[in-house]
């Protein structure tokens, strides 16, 4: 019987601000799949469902139609496993799921849960179907019948670190997907378009590719989805994924897990984009987590580098953040937009539905989300404003905002942001 799997959020969801303002943790991306997809490595056809803040979980419910969300239907005979959203390397998890003979809270070196396990014993008083609530107050009440492993697992603890796996993951989904993928057919490739190492190059259906281009995987796997169309005078250096139905054109992209819908030009180096990105333009984002919708205008920069070479440091909710790391770039919020020649200071940390322009150099380390203007002044981005452009963008992909995403952009302009529906174990 397959694993049933729930992925929940914790109250460590805030740093990962700004990209878990709309989404869980666990949707978040390092390499070619989401989070909580690493999970198919381990189990065989898990079943998975989540556990999101309430206020996600419709927008979630609507973009993985397949997972059920805050709800938990269980087989009979079924064991129950909790997982936290942030794991980061599974480590000796499963094993000791294994041997899980009373419900077992797993944890990790720094004393944080990194999983719960709820033999299908201990769910005698547990409905068949039941909310994460229900499981939460089994656990509360186990008394004697709760016991506790230490895991060799680790979980995230901020955005950047998973800009830091992003060569390893793309390499590890890649290796997990590759048995399902087709070769890359070279005899598909016309004259002038260049691939290296194409035993590690997957072109998906529909990919379509111009003469003038490169695609190298000398030093790590390149995936390339369905319906993406590779223009002229651009070059791929693996490991690097780009999702299904983009668009590159002329430039550089390595080291980067690019999400579907996207549109890319210019440099892009380590980075992460989620879905309808548009970059169409030359400029440099490296060491960067992107949100959904973002818009760069042509020649906007972010610096990743301190000309010092020192650490860089991250300002998030105020708090000024060692990094420890000398290469960070930007986190930037779902549907922020840039204008023209817009240069980002090193480690920026940008929210949601910002407007930022002017030409100039934007000095803040922080920019909180519903802002409008650059260093020299900002306004609040008014909601009725903001929400008539994210209509007009995503009208020009043929898509509507549903009425979820915009009451959920509404509650995040009036501050109205609640915790109901993490899970603390």
């Amino acid at each position: 019987m397959a694993t049933k799997i729930c992925f929940y959020e914790d109250d460590k969801y805030h740093q990962f601000y700004p990209l878990t303002h709309l989404r869980p943790v666990y949707c978040m991306r390092a390499g070619i799949l989401p989070l909580f997809r690493r999970a198919e490595r381990y189990f065989e056809q898990p079943d998975i469902c989540f556990a999101a803040r309430n206020m996600l979980s419709a927008v979630v419910s609507a973009e993985f139609r397949d997972y059920p969300v805050n709800i938990i239907k269980r087989e009979e005979g079924q064991a129950m496993l909790f997982l936290n959203g942030r794991l980061r390397d599974y480590g000796n998890l499963v094993e000791q799921i294994d041997s899980a003979r009373l419900i077992t809270r797993l944890v990790t070196s720094t004393g944080e849960t990194a999983g719960v396990v709820f033999p299908h014993e201990s769910c005698d008083r547990i409905p068949a179907l039941a909310t994460q609530d229900e499981y939460r107050a089994a656990f509360e009440t186990a008394g004697d019948n709760l016991a506790e492993l230490n895991t060799t697992a680790t979980l995230y603890q901020r955005c950047w670190e998973l800009i830091e796996d992003i060569d390893c993951e793309i390499v590890a989904d890649f290796a997990f997907l590759k048995s399902s993928l087709t070769p890359c057919d070279m005899s598909q490739i016309p004259e002038g378009f260049h691939v290296l190492n194409p035993n590690q190059v997957y072109l998906g259906t529909g990919v379509s590719v111009r003469p003038g281009s490169l695609i190298d995987a000398t030093h790590g796997p390149v995936y390339i989805g369905d319906n993406t169309r590779i223009e002229s005078q651009v070059a791929i250096y693996g490991p690097c994924h780009i999702g299904p139905n983009s668009v590159v054109v002329a430039g550089k992209v390595s080291g980067s897990s690019i999400g579907h819908t996207c549109r890319v030009g210019g440099e892009i180096e380590e980075s992460v984009f989620q879905s309808y990105v548009n970059k169409y333009h030359a400029g440099f984002i490296g060491h960067a987590y992107v949100g959904s919708w973002v818009n760069f205008g042509a020649m906007t920069t972010n610096s990743d580098l301190k000309n010092n070479y020192s650490n860089i440091r991250i300002t998030l909710q105020g708090e000024s953040i060692d990094t420890g790391s000398i290469k960070v770039g930007s986190f930037i919020g779902d549907h922020t937009k840039f204008g023209i020649g817009t240069l980002l200071n090193t480690g920026i940390n940008i929210g949601v539905c910002c407007n930022l322009f002017g030409g100039t150099l934007i000095t803040d380390k922080e920019v909180p989300s519903f802002r409008w203007g650059n260093s020299s002044e900002y306004q609040e981005y008014q909601f009725d404003k903001a929400i008539k452009t994210m209509r007009a963008t995503a009208d020009r992909r043929n898509i509507s905002l549903s009425a979820a995403e915009e009451e959920l952009l509404q509650v995040l302009s009036e501050n109205r942001v609640s915790d109901k529906g993490i899970l603390n174990f």
